[in-house]
């Protein structure tokens, strides 16, 4: 698998600090994160690890995608109706769980939803169903999950 070179990360997270009107100091003191790793990600030496990633996307209003690669926009101009599920508005950590899932190929994508689908329903007990089988176009011999046929697509997840 071809490795990931995330290039400008510490250019994006100055540049978005400027825009919000803060220094890389109150980043450290608002994520937790030392002056030496800041500094290492805005100079460019150093990529942040997944949860400073989360800490410093929080913090800058933004998405994880965002800071590691500038290919999505600012969550900031977002309502709640763009950031919900059934009402509900998205925590950081779901949106950017979305936003992960959204650049995985489509196998990864039906792997990820099998294992999420597999855990929701041990947890369920199977007494709640899902809509499963809404997100996937698969002939009735092929499907394995616990709904079937077209009153998967009257339940709620």
């Amino acid at each position: 698998m071809e490795e990931l070179k995330y290039t400008h990360v510490g250019v994006r997270i100055i540049s978005r600090l400027k825009e919000l009107g803060l220094k890389q100091a109150d980043l450290c003191r608002e994520t937790g994160l030392s002056t030496t790793a800041m500094s290492q990600y805005c100079t460019g030496k150093r990529v942040p690890d997944t949860a400073s990633l989360h800490k410093i996307a929080i913090v800058l209003k933004t998405s994880m995608e965002w800071v590691l690669t500038g290919e999505d926009a600012t969550i900031v101009n977002l309502t709640k109706e763009d950031t919900s599920c059934d009402g509900v508005p998205l925590s950081a950590l779901e949106s950017d769980l979305i936003a992960m899932f959204r650049l995985l190929p489509d196998a990864a994508q039906k792997e990820i939803f099998d294992l999420v689908h597999f855990k929701y329903t041990r947890l369920t007990g199977g007494e709640k169903e899902s809509i499963f089988w809404t997100y996937f176009d698969e002939s009735e011999e092929t499907k394995s999950g616990p709904v079937q046929g077209l009153e998967a697509r009257d339940g709620t997840a």
